[in-house]
């Protein structure tokens, strides 16, 4: 039927449309953002001179010394939260959650974690948010294998920030809150080929951000194809029972059945049912779509700095507010070094004759160490003359050195991260010792916090998941808070003595809720 077919292209066209919309508005609000933050991390990998000085230095053939403190800092805020990671805890939210089974889930979200790898996800996250503000990881299902229908949740790394544009809407630190969500990624044509057979790989998703730009490698054999969540809202009436329970009234069960079962209809409110759709898609046609099974977009952001000006989020790290002390350094490091290697040798003042029969030897005194150095004591008058004495240079300015220890000072103050020689020294105690070193951690604890806040995101997205993913009898490795692995069968039936069909670790019902447990 052609009126069909038009109908499936149009819609189809129209969601195309309003995923280049949504990607469109995300770079218009997020512009200075992503233009700033795509400067810190080049700035953070040593990109430290402005194009005008350094072009117009080596011009002179004059140095451009970089002394990238900048990135030793980022390092040692990272590792410190991976000597550290937060992990995940479940807690029961009703009657028909019990103790034990809030266990096996906090062994099966463990157990993601782990066969996930979820640590690079968690550490590359959290990277870019001390490198430039804001980094993401994701949630997502998969077959065990090629050849089984069972699926598994996993949690990857986003290696690139850029690649997202998450909703600009969005308020709450964990993005708990998102409405939208789309990701770009790159494939070559040949795989193109092989996931998508029948489908025109001639013209990718097309529209981009800051960032989100083709690399030299790039080349004619990839595309470019988009990953599209969206939510839809459908208004519905919600139903409250006389045994107190609520439906929606489109799953409302007959008038007979209720009134045999002795219940009856007590209130009804608008309400709606919240559905998070997904399609993948180049800028010609849709190549996969579908409902996803929870109620959360499954991209998680950690956070690293924000601040509302003029009614615009600006997100930033740490190396936003480092970069003035920084450069600063590099400059007053280079001109000492200039200072240094420009100044004048040591000369050598001796009389007019002195150095009669021994030219060569006072020629190269400068430049080869010689064991002797021999001169007449007569000048070429005959007179007697003093001994040859060294002329020594002029050290480097003390303004200098004083400039660059100023401006380390002040990259120290600015990152607050301080050389241990800076601290109060003497004889202290081990408890006034680590007094210290927490106010020096205090100054920086956000990006922890942030990250605990990702990650509890994270236990409730898989928490919703569990009961659509793990929804048959399987057997499930889970991990214990000691680490080791327990292997257990979830939503196992079986009978009791008298007969009575039952479930045994039935995951797919009763309410919980992720907590986050911190430390070493």
């Amino acid at each position: 039927n052609m009126s069909d077919y038009q109908d499936v292209n149009s819609n189809e066209d129209s969601r195309i449309d309003e995923a280049k919309k949504f990607l469109n508005l995300c770079n218009d609000v997020d512009s200075n953002n992503r233009a700033e933050a795509l400067d810190d991390v080049r700035f953070c990998a040593g990109d430290q001179w402005p194009v005008d000085v350094q072009n117009s230095r080596v011009l002179e053939s004059r140095p451009c010394l970089t002394i990238n403190k900048v990135d030793a800092y980022v390092r040692q805020i990272c590792n410190q939260i991976r000597q550290q990671r937060p992990r995940i805890k479940v807690q029961g939210m009703n009657n028909e959650a019990d103790a034990r089974l809030a266990e096996i889930l906090a062994g099966v979200c463990r157990h993601i974690e782990y066969q996930s790898s979820a640590d690079v996800a968690y550490d590359t996250a959290v990277e870019y948010a001390v490198k430039m503000g804001w980094g993401y990881f994701r949630v997502t299902t998969d077959y065990i294998s090629d050849d089984s229908f069972e699926q598994e949740i996993y949690i990857r790394p986003i290696d690139n920030p850029f690649t997202v544009y998450f909703d600009p809407n969005s308020q709450l630190p964990d993005g708990s809150d998102a409405e939208r969500c789309l990701i770009t990624t790159v494939v070559s044509k040949k795989q193109f080929r092989a996931m998508y057979p029948g489908k025109d790989d001639g013209q990718g998703f097309t529209s981009r951000g800051t960032g989100d730009s083709d690399a030299e490698w790039v080349t004619k054999e990839d595309v470019r194809i988009a990953e599209y969540f969206y939510t839809v809202r459908t208004p519905v009436k919600l139903v409250l029972l006389s045994d107190g329970t609520t439906v929606y009234e489109d799953e409302l069960p007959s008038d007979e059945v209720l009134a045999d079962a002795g219940i009856e209809i007590v209130e009804r409110r608008d309400s709606y049912k919240k559905q998070i759709k997904w399609c993948k898609l180049t800028a010609m046609q849709i190549l996969e779509e579908g409902d996803w099974a929870g109620k959360y977009i499954p991209i998680i952001p950690v956070y690293g700095q924000t601040a509302v000006i003029d009614s615009k989020h600006k997100k930033f790290g740490l190396v936003r507010m480092a970069k003035d002390p920084q450069r600063m350094y590099n400059y007053w490091t280079t001109a000492l070094t200039e200072s240094v290697a420009l100044a004048p040798k040591a000369k050598w003042l001796l009389a007019e004759g002195q150095d009669e029969g021994h030219e060569n030897e006072w020629a190269m005194a400068n430049i080869k160490a010689l064991p002797v150095l021999r001169y007449k004591q007569t000048d070429t008058e005959g007179r007697p003359a003093p001994p040859p004495t060294r002329l020594q240079p002029e050290p480097p300015p003390a303004g200098i050195v004083t400039a660059t220890q100023g401006m380390s000072n002040d990259l120290m103050t600015v990152v607050g991260i301080y050389d241990p020689s800076q601290l109060p020294q003497g004889n202290i105690s081990g408890k006034a010792l680590a007094g210290q070193q927490q106010q020096v951690d205090m100054a920086n604890f956000h990006y922890y916090d942030n990250l605990t806040r990702s990650i509890k995101q994270t236990g409730r997205i898989i928490l919703d998941l569990i009961p659509h993913v793990y929804d048959s009898e399987r057997a499930l490795r889970i991990i214990g808070d000691d680490e080791k692995g327990e292997i257990i069968t979830i939503n196992q039936r079986t009978q009791d003595e008298e007969g009575v069909e039952k479930i045994l670790n039935d995951v797919t019902v009763g309410q919980y809720a992720p907590c986050i447990v911190t430390g070493k």
